[in-house]
């Protein structure tokens, strides 16, 4: 059983090595990767989610009961990923969710909650309690919604 960050979106989201300075190529040279969020592929299903699951954060980047960061370096990577990414689009929808996987049941979201993405301004409001739905990001329109 294992905590997962999970992202969905209307639109297609990078994957890879994620850093202060952007994605990573590490063209299959080894390199310390401290202070980066490894964003992997995904296809997991969500109950709850509007759009399909692109992205998992394995482990989670903050406790899900008492909020607090794993570092102090996932949760602003997250924040900078979310507004990298939307600034490509007039208008775009990220979702994201902080679930326990357990391989046996399935996924869903308990507790959901919303934010506009011009409200997003400090990283510690992508902490997520275990099975909350916390962000569901409308940029344009500029709507960062939890479920």
């Amino acid at each position: 059983m294992t905590y997962y960050y999970y992202l969905a979106s209307d639109i297609k989201l990078p994957s890879g090595i994620y850093s202060k300075s952007g994605f990573i190529n590490l063209n299959g040279s080894k390199i310390a990767l401290d202070q980066t969020l490894d964003l992997t592929e995904s296809d997991e299903k969500v109950d709850g989610f509007n759009y399909p699951v692109q992205i998992e954060i394995v482990y989670g980047l903050c406790d899900p009961e008492t909020l607090e960061a794993y570092d102090d370096f996932g949760l602003p990577l997250l924040h900078k990923y979310i507004l990298d990414v939307c600034s490509y689009y007039k208008t775009c929808t990220i979702q994201i969710a902080h679930i326990l996987n357990t391989h046996r049941h399935p996924l869903k979201i308990v507790e959901r909650r919303k934010l506009l993405l011009n409200q997003l301004s400090n990283p510690k409001q992508l902490a997520l309690h275990h099975g909350e739905f916390g962000v569901s990001l409308n940029y344009g329109h500029t709507e960062l919604r939890s479920l």
